[in-house]
This record gives structure tokens, sequence and C-alpha cells, in this order.
């Protein structure tokens, strides 16, 4: 088999085969992105990118919490667990939130921008989760991240909504929001 042409650093063409510096094993395509044997990345990865998490920083004990799904005159209230931040909704006036961090290239926020909660080391991505009204119920939806959304422990499947109910624990790579329905008179919606 022939090698196939590849582009060096300086523009110009090799004809050398690329080594995965997982595997070791030699990949005849030109500039490949993922080793197909093994699957490890071929690229370095940029510093704006979400970093991966080991499983040592995923695993966290977590007691399934309960509660009304159903938000009826009541307001959604998102906490940053360690920050004490809030981010206050109406239900009512919900279609999508999306969960995230500001794009530094395209400057996009999310709707709830989680960027100043040290975000990036948390794991978090740009597009991260996104919370949808069905009904008379929330729900949260992962985004397909790398580092997984979390309903009080439990891994989300990428694109299968899940209910949010009063006291719910979310977590975005590391970052924990907590989900509460309060009553509307006890605060004003952003």
């Amino acid at each position: 088999m022939a090698a196939i042409r590849r582009a060096t650093p300086d523009g110009a063409h090799s004809n050398m085969p690329t080594l995965c510096p997982a595997c070791g094993r030699t990949i005849q395509e030109i500039d490949p992105k993922i080793c197909p044997f093994c699957g490890a990345l071929m690229v370095a990865i940029n510093s704006t990118e979400t970093r991966a998490l080991d499983q040592s920083e995923m695993d966290e004990d977590s007691v399934t919490r309960l509660g009304t799904s159903h938000f009826g005159r009541t307001m959604l209230l998102i906490e940053v667990a360690e920050a004490g931040d809030k981010f206050l909704f109406d239900p009512e006036k919900v279609e999508t939130l999306v969960l995230g961090r500001r794009d530094p290239f395209s400057g996009d926020l999310p709707d709830i921008d989680l960027e100043k909660f040290d975000a990036l080391d948390q794991g978090v991505s740009r597009r991260h989760a996104t919370i949808v009204r069905r009904g008379t119920s929330l729900q949260i939806v992962d985004s397909g991240t790398p580092n997984g959304s979390f309903l009080n422990g439990q891994r989300l499947i990428p694109d299968q909504p899940r209910i949010l109910r009063d006291g719910d624990q979310v977590r975005l790579g590391k970052l924990v929001l907590q989900i509460s329905f309060i009553e509307s008179n006890d605060a004003r919606a952003t």
C-alpha cells in the first residue's frame, strides 16, 4: 500500500504515515483527527476547549431527591451550589434555556452563562445542557457533552429529556446547580 501524502506544519506535503501516540499503530490518512484503532485524539487540545474530567473527578455520592415537577404558580430558581448565585425564571415564559459558558471565538452567550463560576475548569461545555418546557413541567436535556450532565447523581443520556423536580441537583461536569420551585410572591424573575 502506498503512503498517503501528509501536510507538514510548513504547508508542504509528506508521504510519511502518522503514528498514534496512544496505541502506536500506523494511520494511513491525511491529518487524522482521531485514531481509527483506539479512538485517541490526534490533535492538540486548545485551552478554550472543555477539559475532559477523569473518572475520580466525576464520582459523587448523591441522594435522589424527589419533589413536584409541575410548577403552577411558582418560579424556577437555579442556584450555583458553592457560589450561592441564583438565576430566577418564570417557568410559564420558558421555552428553552441553554446552560453553558460564553463561546470565546464567536462571543455567543447561553441563556444561563456559567463562565464566572470557573466553568471551563469545571468541565462545562459552551452549550452543555438545555431546560425545555413541556406542558406544566420542565425537562433537562444533555447536549452530548464529553463531561456529561447529571440529575441527582445519574448521568443523563444525551438528547433524552428528564423531568426537573423541586429539590433536584443538576451537575454539569463538576459544577453543581440546585433546582427549586419557589412561590412567585417570593421573588422576581429574570
